[in-house]
């Protein structure tokens, strides 16, 4: 007991080794910036589709652009990504060495292309469990899960001492974090801004994902009125009580949330699939937006 008290006396003794806060802080970071830009979009799309609706749909690739340029900067500057460097972190070897440029260009490819590349196989492997009902031995969120699970033992072997990293991408680069020096320079700038705005993006982070905040502020505003319907301005219009699609009678409704027109569910999914927006209003949708209605079912 002696021994291993010692040890982690001596672990927390380390001023160059970063502490679990801290690393779950910028990990928390990372995550509230990658969502940022696609939050700005879709809060747009919303609001003015018809202009912002394209937009909306290239969302993940424009944040992976703004991904790279922004963490390529730190990286070249700072040795860091934009959320370690806000920590006052650095990225060394595990000789601590500073990082060459291929080393910078495997950490840069993790920050962004990584992180993209995993979204689009959750989504597309998401998709496809939807239309098809048989369940593979081996599915995504299984492989998933597996990493998740080699994720919480790196970070129980990093607290105890017998890691030097705590993210197997990070080992599998063979680079560490710890602790940097002040690299920055005095005064306002753009690096400066875009550091001090991130205090804001994690409020913004908590204050959407919190339930009663989110029930607070629903429940202040009025009711809104329904959205702009593209049919008004046509000679046909939908018929009241029929789905806008078909004009028929519905069968197995279903409403679509982000405009709250109720639809036929075998009208409204391959439609959904296809064009990814609302057929009356013009908003962006999904198939996840569909809800089912069962005032009719007995």
């Amino acid at each position: 007991m002696a021994e291993r008290g010692a040890h982690l006396s001596q672990l927390l003794l380390d001023s160059s080794r970063p502490s679990i806060f801290e690393l779950v802080a910028q990990e928390g970071l990372n995550q509230a910036l990658r969502g940022s830009i696609k939050f700005f979009f879709r809060v747009c799309a919303n609001h003015y589709p018809e202009a912002f609706g394209i937009t909306f749909r290239w969302a993940n690739e424009i944040q992976l652009v703004f991904d790279c340029l922004l963490q390529s900067f730190y990286l070249r500057n700072y040795g860091a990504s934009f959320a370690e460097n806000f920590y006052g972190l650095e990225r060394v070897t595990k000789n601590d060495c500073e990082l060459n440029g291929r080393a910078k260009i495997c950490s840069l490819i993790s920050l962004s292309v990584l992180p993209y590349a995993l979204s689009k196989l959750d989504a597309y492997f998401s998709k496809r469990q939807l239309s098809n009902q048989q369940h593979p031995v081996m599915s995504f969120s299984s492989i998933w899960f597996i990493y998740d699970l080699i994720v919480l033992i790196n970070w129980m072997l990093y607290t105890w001492g017998k890691s030097v990293t705590h993210s197997p991408v990070l080992h599998l680069l063979g680079v560490k974090l710890k602790h940097g020096g002040e690299n920055s320079s005095p005064g306002i700038s753009l690096t400066k801004i875009i550091e001090m705005s991130a205090f804001f993006i994690q409020f913004l982070e908590w204050w959407f994902t919190n339930q009663s905040s989110q029930a607070k502020s629903m429940l202040s505003l009025p009711i809104p009125p329904p959205p702009h319907s593209v049919a008004q301005n046509q000679k046909s219009k939908p018929m009241m009580g029929a789905c806008p699609l078909c004009q028929q009678q519905w069968k197995n409704e279903c409403v679509l949330r982000v405009s709250g027109y109720v639809f036929c569910y075998r009208c409204i999914l391959p439609y959904l699939k296809e064009n990814s927006k609302c057929p009356v209003s013009k908003l962006p949708a999904t198939p996840k937006d569909l809800i089912r209605i069962f005032a009719n079912a007995e």
